[in-house]
């Protein structure tokens, strides 16, 4: 965790806990829901090593207690067992834990973004172009604007201009457009005859699966279902995935990939990505490649999909030869 990188409030969170112990975090956590107390530990298993300055800016008044000659501090899975064993009790404790090894629930939006755009379109050309202003406005934008231009000209039209007056929307229409979303897509099913919510838990499990089972069992489904295979394989990993990497493997990353592919990827990346990545370089570095994203211009969606399918293949190479690690099993102690 690197000083010069934008700190999440969860992040704020998660090493405000760390540095205070469990001891003085009992009566924090104990008023703390149970998802909460996920989403905190997830984040604090993957902190990694925390820059002292980092600790400084997030508790100054704990730093004394914190004072080390190794100007790196490391928080771990142990650390967030350590804590909530202390603060909890067995039964709550034991509930935290699975919901930390457990799958990661794709959100109705994320689902849809991992969708071919020729896959949504179905499902929003018939809708009014308030309803599809909502929808694309909530998945990734990348695959919003292809979805956009495979629509009739009138409607694409009515849909930008719709999506460009969204200010606040009512909390039970969303609900009810979420609802009727999943309930499509869990009926949907693909050429392979695999439903989507089925392909997203198959995912999931070779997600945890260490890389001497998975890697076997993609091979053989390639070599059986090229189609299925294909299909998998795009929901395996895409680029958006990079921002739940640690710090680290960010920083590995950055050695073996062209800062040319770095900045075409993410001009059509979330800005919480493209803060992950700044946030791993330094200050200088960081404003340099701003610089150039904003005189770059527009690119062409072809040429940013490149440049991070470029990107992807590298990292599967890294993690292919243990530099990172994507998913897995592994346990950090």
């Amino acid at each position: 965790m690197t000083a010069n990188r934008k700190l999440s409030g969860l992040d704020k969170t998660a090493i405000l806990l760390y540095a205070l112990g469990p001891e003085a975090s009992t009566p924090i956590v104990r008023d703390l829901d149970n998802e909460t107390l996920v989403q905190i530990g997830q984040r604090m298993s993957d902190l990694g090593k925390i820059e002292a300055d980092t600790l400084n800016a997030v508790v100054q008044e704990y730093l004394d207690i914190h004072h080390s000659d190794d100007p790196l501090l490391r928080s771990t899975r142990k650390d967030v067992i350590g804590l909530l064993k202390y603060t909890l009790d067995e039964e709550r404790s034991a509930r935290i834990l699975a919901g930390l090894d457990a799958p990661r629930k794709l959100s109705i939006w994320e689902k849809l973004s991992r969708l071919k755009p020729e896959m949504i379109k179905p499902y929003v050309e018939n809708e009014h172009p308030q309803t599809v202003a909502l929808i694309l406005g909530n998945i990734e934008t990348s695959v919003a604007s292809r979805v956009i231009a495979l629509l009739p000209e009138d409607m694409q039209m009515s849909v930008v201009v719709r999506m460009s007056r969204i200010e606040t929307v009512p909390g039970d229409l969303v609900r009810d457009i979420e609802e009727t979303l999943e309930e499509e897509l869990s009926g949907m099913e693909g050429s392979s005859g695999l439903s989507f919510d089925g392909m997203v838990n198959v995912v999931e499990i070779l997600k945890k699966l260490d890389k001497t089972v998975s890697r076997p069992i993609l091979e053989r489904l390639q070599e059986k279902d090229e189609e299925l295979f294909q299909q998998v394989d795009r929901l395996l990993l895409v680029f958006e995935d990079l921002n739940e990497l640690p710090d680290r493997d960010v920083q590995s990353i950055l050695k073996h990939i062209s800062s040319d592919d770095l900045i075409k990827a993410l001009k059509g990346a979330p800005n919480e990505l493209a803060d992950k990545f700044f946030g791993n370089m330094s200050q200088r570095a960081a404003e340099i490649m701003r610089e150039d994203m904003e005189v770059m211009g527009p690119l062409k969606l072809a040429d940013v999909e490149e440049s991070q399918h470029n990107i992807l293949k590298t990292v599967r190479k890294l993690d292919d030869e243990g530099v990172i690690t994507l998913g897995g099993s592994e346990e950090m102690v």
